[in-house]
């Protein structure tokens, strides 16, 4: 009951946030680039690296966005915003099992 509370919540979570977007697919991937280029100076800085997670995952490449998250959570062990996209992406089909 808890897990599905839980999940609740995201989902709700999600839709709020596709309520909120505004931003086009360029935008979006413009601030992928600028992240990527940061990260090559910075690879360990696991907020960026959580940060071009849900970059990836906004502008739908989920493929990158687990493998971003997945870096992060290298950085941020515990991070549970980190959790939290590894639960959604993995209720899309797109996270891998532990």
């Amino acid at each position: 009951m808890i897990g599905f509370a839980i999940i609740s919540l995201l989902f709700q979570q999600d839709e709020l946030n596709t309520l909120d977007k505004t931003r086009s697919i360029s935008e979006i991937q413009e601030q992928i680039q600028e992240t990527i280029t940061y990260l090559k100076s910075n690879p360990k800085d696991g907020r960026a690296l959580k940060s071009l997670g849900a970059l990836y995952k906004e502008a739908g490449l989920y493929k990158e966005s687990v493998s971003a998250y997945i870096s992060a959570s290298r950085e941020l062990p515990g991070d549970r915003e980190i959790q939290r996209a590894f639960i959604d992406l993995r209720a899309r089909g797109h996270a891998p099992s532990n």
